[in-house]
This record gives structure tokens, C-alpha cells and sequence, in this order.
């Protein structure tokens, strides 16, 4: 299952579902990512919006995972994650071109269409970023 983003607003590499409550995932900032030529001109650093949207990304996938039932009957492209809320967003540790981060996603509560997940964004061992997400898989 793979998301419709696409470069350069896809910020998962790669992903695995470990279970109907978590997912882990992996994203290396790469040098030369349009974003950081203006954020900032004299040192680049990952802005904290694209450290919610990875979490977001991680986040949508497991839900997309949740719904593979549907989603079966009617394609994958007829499905699409949006977000509902972000919550709690902390963010401890600043994120550099080439670094590679994990990003975990841990669901907390379901309420009929919507989806709550405990993320974080970790680099080398350390977490960068935390959000409490809340998202609902829709088809269009």
C-alpha cells in the first residue's frame, strides 16, 4: 500500500506495518530537496511543517492499512487520508539534509471514521518530533 504523494512531498522511503496498532517508517532528507534552498539560505534545516506532514504520511498509511477492506472492493485509488487534527506537536532536535529519520505511528483511539495515532519522528536514537495526529481515510 503506498500513498498518492509524490517528490517532492512524499516523505516516506520506505514502511512497514507491524501491526493493526503501529507502523514504522524511514525517510532520508536528501541535499539537494527544493525545500531547503530557501529554509534557510544560511544553514538548511528540515522545516518542523515537513516533520508533521512525515508523520502525517506514517499515520496514513497504517489507516489506509486499516481500511484495506473497503479499499479492496473499490480500488486504492478511490481512497485517500485526510487530516483532522494535530495535536501536542513538539519539536526537541533540529533535522539536517542527510539525515535519516524513523517515523512511528501508534493508534490511540478510533472513533467511527477517525483515526487518533501517537507519532514521533526519531534521528539517531533521539526523538525530534512528537504530534498526537488525527486523520480519516475517505473515499472520494
Amino acid at each position: 500500500m503506498e500513498l498518492p504523494h509524490r517528490h517532492p512531498i512524499a516523505l516516506i522511503d520506505s514502511h512497514n506495518i507491524l501491526d493493526d496498532e503501529n507502523i514504522v517508517a524511514t525517510y532520508t532528507i536528501q541535499v539537494d530537496h527544493p525545500v531547503l534552498e530557501g529554509h534557510f539560505p544560511h544553514i538548511k534545516i528540515w522545516p518542523g511543517v515537513y516533520l508533521i506532514e512525515g508523520m502525517l504520511q506514517c499515520a496514513g498509511l497504517h489507516a489506509l492499512h486499516l481500511a484495506k477492506d473497503r479499499i479492496s472492493d473499490t480500488g486504492h485509488s478511490g481512497y485517500v487520508t485526510f487530516v483532522t487534527s494535530v495535536d501536542r506537536a513538539k519539536f526537541r532536535t533540529p533535522v539536517f539534509p542527510e539525515d535519516q529519520l524513523t517515523l512511528t505511528a501508534k493508534l490511540i483511539k478510533r472513533r467511527r471514521d477517525h483515526i487518533f495515532y501517537s507519532c514521533e519522528v526519531w534521528k539517531n536514537d533521539k526523538v525530534c518530533a512528537s504530534a498526537t495526529i488525527g486523520l480519516t481515510a475517505k473515499q472520494l
